[in-house]
């Protein structure tokens, strides 16, 4: 495969995953210029959910590694579906005799459940194909309907959160089933033959599901750790901003690993290093770019400007970029080798090192970078086990080497 071929398979899928790092903040402007207040209870449910949905998130992961056979599309469904009534029931437990708002809010948000769990799989069937262009056509129209709809919905009197809840419902359905159509018209199979049995998916799965617990809890993780630094309080405040741009920049690397299943596979030599450069130095652009608009409309908050515009801050930014993609590619020579054991030992123990070094010792604070160097903290860790373990060769270099 050559780099243009590895860039045409990536650009749709950084597209689709943009686009939806963009779905949130936009609804939650909307949300806000018009009741604050009454938007609490969209973020509580949105918090609630996104729990939830890690545990479907991954599915793509998991169809291009095991290659789509029988067995994981079966899987994936009862997948889906059992998440889908463990919500709705922990839901009805949790709300028993209270006939609350935000239950009935968890109710509706749960049908997104289905529709991401779908989008995850044919994405990964997208993925394995090498037709990844209707992911980001998809992911559009999933954008304008859940942002103009929640608006619509918003001017005609809805409560916010209903009408944030309801858009985002309806535009995930939307593109799911758009998803679907574009692949029958492209004739992409949504199988394809039998493997191992089912049992042969635990391990896959878990490691998947730990890559994704590692990049949702990665927030969670600053969060708590800025708790034990001198003067926190103030970074805490600005860290919402900080994360928010660190996605946006990011956001083209979020879902490396199953563009990288897919490359690896496909014998790129000198390519596939040329590949990842590209991928490692366009992070820290793209926050520099969106910096630079930001400052061109006056658009950045009061005071905050100089303290993300600044070098040392975009080489943080740089930094990050770098460890993630360095990750990435780490991930996906195990997940090829079928060597799961070091995901499974590394992503927690990434984790919960930070919060243990933090909770011994109080930090000084050293200014913005220290939310970068916590950020990038577990990152670095986790690459340091993957380092540790054997550097199992790609396709094309088992073909030289048994020549």
């Amino acid at each position: 495969m050559t780099l243009g071929a590895m860039l045409r398979l990536w650009l749709p899928s950084a597209i689709s995953v943009s686009l939806l790092n963009l779905e949130l903040p936009v609804i939650s402007l909307i949300l806000a210029a018009s009741n604050l207040a009454a938007s609490a209870d969209y973020g509580l449910a949105l918090s609630t959910f996104m729990f939830a949905n890690a545990f479907v998130f991954p599915l793509c992961t998991l169809v291009v590694k095991e290659r789509k056979r029988r067995e994981v599309l079966v899987a994936a469904a009862l997948l889906a579906l059992t998440t889908f009534l463990l919500f709705n029931a922990a839901i009805a437990g949790w709300d028993a005799g209270r006939g609350g708002h935000l239950a009935t809010l968890l109710h509706l948000f749960s049908f997104s459940l289905l529709a991401v769990a779908l989008r995850r799989y044919l994405q990964g069937c997208c993925i394995l194909a090498g037709e990844t262009r209707p992911m980001s056509r998809a992911s559009l129209l999933r954008v304008l309907i859940s942002t103009l709809g929640c608006y619509l919905l918003v001017q005609q009197g809805w409560p916010v959160d209903l009408a944030a809840i309801t858009a985002l419902v309806a535009a995930a359905w939307l593109e799911s089933l758009l998803l679907a159509l574009l692949l029958w018209r492209r004739a992409i199979p949504w199988h394809a033959g039998h493997g191992a049995g089912y049992r042969s998916l635990l391990a896959p799965y878990g490691a998947a599901f730990l890559m994704t617990a590692s990049a949702l809890m990665s927030n969670l993780v600053v969060v708590l750790c800025l708790g034990r630094v001198e003067g926190g309080e103030v970074l805490l405040a600005y860290w919402p901003l900080t994360f928010g741009l660190l996605c946006v920049a990011i956001g083209t690397v979020l879902d490396l690993e199953g563009i990288l299943l897919k490359i690896l596979d496909q014998s790129p030599p000198q390519a596939l290093r040329t590949f990842l450069l590209l991928q490692a130095g366009l992070p820290a652009c793209l926050f520099l770019l969106l910096g630079l608009l930001l400052d061109h409309y006056a658009l950045w908050p009061a005071g905050s400007r100089d303290l993300y515009l600044t070098w040392p801050f975009i080489l943080g930014v740089a930094l990050v970029a770098v460890l993630w993609v360095w990750r990435g590619e780490r991930r996906a020579r195990l997940l090829r080798a079928n060597r799961l054991g070091p995901i499974h030992l590394s992503v927690p123990l990434a984790l919960l090192t930070p919060l243990l070094l933090f909770h011994l010792l109080v930090i000084p604070n050293p200014g913005m970078l220290i939310s970068l160097l916590i950020f990038a903290l577990p990152i670095a860790l986790e690459l340091g086990g993957y380092l540790l373990t054997p550097r199992y060769p790609l396709p094309w270099q088992e073909k030289t080497e048994g020549a």
